[in-house]
């Protein structure tokens, strides 16, 4: 078995110059001691510190501070206090040695030892403190690596618990999203009947009243609907450049009247603060939903702020929120009302889920503000203590373009004409209802029931003025490639398409696609006219690309 060589490193105080030349000479044929003298004893400690021994040879007389004296500073100071000292004495007496045991030496000796012990104690102490600061420094990296896998777990199980939120939040979204495309259809076939039994029913009273509930109805399913695909993250936004100053001002009256005169609203929206890119009517509906539920958390009573401002975030502070570094804007509303438990905190921006009692509230306000932010390329998170209140802050994408002013719409009748309309939709329900609302309008139609059907209509060399589509519908042919080849075979040919839930066709990355108009499900007889009037009349000054209507 081979024996460790371990290097000890001496330091001698003594104020006798021969004392040193002496322990020198009897430690000279010993590799492996290396020796430091120092005569003045007041310049002991400053010697330990710099020499770092791992044996102090001290003598017990010495003028000034004497050995007992000087083993109590070692003792004292952290940097020595576990150092071994042997104490050197021409005085073999008990009281010494009891004192000096009891200041705190590690050995006694008797000038002059044999050279042959003095080296073996002087090893033996050495190893003996080299093993001691070994063990504690292994203790002290166990400790540390310890500690360093807790927070390893600690950051693994955290990510794990997001990443199964993150997951179960996209199984929600595709679920609600399939949920509100079959719902939107349903409210479709209700509300466009109900639009015809209006007509048939002029003269009863009684059945107007009826029809006017029953669509308000549908207008409630509809307002249902949309939350679910803001949570879904499937709705078509139009982005623009917003500064959120603005909006938040333009919103004051809207605001001071959602949350009562008893709250007090502040606004806090930094002087520099960023443009940033959002769908602004989704914006302000989020902006409105959580100043809502601020208002319900403080019982219509309390102070609202809402406070806007830049943010730069890091890569690695980006990466946790799941964005990409750059620039943000801040929007944060708080409100000091009873606040959350970390158990509702953590479910809040869950469809459905909420502490209102029942008939006070559908869960969707702040689930639709949860997939709002996501789609539009943001975050959103809470920060809540109960009895404390609560802030829920929102990062918005900064605009790399710059602002504009916005357009006027031109306004355009709501009446029909006399040009032909093919409508492409898979429903048979939806489709006749759509077909007998656009003839009572006056228009010629014809009717397919998928793509493919309606491109053989035109192939076979039938003249249409627009085709009313259906984004999402079976059959090899998409509704997208429908539009292109149709406008291939008749040049200048409108298209105008209809979901209750739009796929990637004519939405990508949360954008409706350039040039592209879209009628939501459920549309109303008016929004239909009027959106295929702005169609047919072909005015340059109308925002036809892209526009929402009804």
């Amino acid at each position: 078995m081979l024996i460790k060589k371990i290097r000890s490193r001496v330091l001698l105080i003594d104020d006798d110059s021969l004392a040193a030349e002496m322990i020198r000479h009897m430690l000279g044929d010993s590799a492996d001691i290396s020796l430091q003298y120092v005569s003045d004893a007041r310049q002991a400690l400053a010697a330990a510190a710099e020499f770092k021994p791992t044996v102090i040879l001290v003598d017990l007389m010495m003028p000034l501070i004497d050995g007992f004296r000087l083993i109590r500073q070692f003792r004292a100071e952290t940097e020595t206090e576990d150092i071994p000292v042997i104490l050197l004495s021409s005085e073999d007496g008990p009281e010494q040695k009891v004192q000096g045991f009891a200041e705190g030496a590690n050995d006694y000796l008797v000038k002059w030892p044999n050279k042959l012990e003095l080296a073996a104690r002087v090893r033996y102490h050495s190893s003996a403190y080299l093993a001691h600061r070994e063990r504690d420094d292994a203790f002290v990296s166990l400790r540390e690596s310890q500690a360093a896998l807790l927070e390893r777990t600690r950051q693994l199980e955290e990510s794990q618990a997001a990443l199964h939120h993150a997951q179960k939040m996209e199984a929600v979204g595709k679920l609600t999203g399939g949920v509100a495309h079959d719902f939107n259809n349903v409210l479709q076939i209700i509300g466009g009947n109900l639009q015809l039994l209006k007509y048939d029913t002029a003269d009863n009273e009684a059945a107007q009243r009826r029809i006017a509930a029953a669509t308000q109805g549908v207008a409630r399913g509809a307002r249902l609907a949309a939350q679910l695909l803001a949570f879904g993250r499937r709705q078509p936004l139009q982005p623009t450049v917003i500064h959120i100053g603005a909006l938040l001002r333009s919103m004051d009256d809207m605001l001071r009247r959602a949350v009562g005169s008893s709250i007090v609203i502040e606004l806090a929206v930094s002087p520099d603060a960023w443009n940033t890119l959002a769908d602004a009517s989704q914006l302000e509906n989020v902006i409105l939903n959580l100043a809502i539920n601020a208002r319900d958390a403080m019982h219509e009573k309390g102070r609202l702020r809402i406070e806007a401002d830049n943010v730069i975030l890091g890569e690695q502070e980006a990466a946790a929120l799941g964005l990409d570094s750059g620039e943000f804007v801040s929007l944060s509303v708080i409100d000091n009302g009873e606040g959350m438990p970390p158990d509702v905190a953590e479910r809040a921006f869950e469809p459905f889920f909420t502490t209102k009692p029942n008939g006070q509230g559908t869960g969707l306000g702040l689930s639709m503000a949860y997939g709002f932010i996501k789609q539009t390329g943001g975050h959103i998170e809470i920060d809540s203590v109960p009895g404390s209140g609560t802030t829920i802050k929102a990062l918005l994408p900064k605009a790399r373009e710059p602002l504009q002013e916005p357009q006027p719409l031109a306004v355009r009748p709501t009446a029909g004409g006399q040009e032909r309309i093919l409508i492409v939709e898979d429903e048979p329900d939806v489709r006749a209802t759509t077909a007998e609302l656009l003839s009572s309008l006056g228009y010629q139609v014809l009717q397919a029931e998928n793509a493919h059907a309606a491109l053989t209509l035109l192939e076979k060399g039938e003249k249409v003025d627009l085709i009313f589509t259906d984004v999402v519908m079976p059959g090899p042919l998409h509704s997208v490639e429908l539009a292109r080849r149709a406008q291939e075979l008749i040049p200048g040919v409108q298209v105008l398409f209809t979901s209750g839930y739009t796929e990637n066709g004519i939405v990508h990355q949360g954008r409706l696609d350039p040039g592209v108009s879209l009628l939501n499900k459920p549309y109303t007889e008016e929004s239909l006219a009027r959106k295929i009037r702005q169609l047919l009349c072909k005015d340059t000054n109308t925002k036809v690309g892209g526009g929402l209507a009804g």
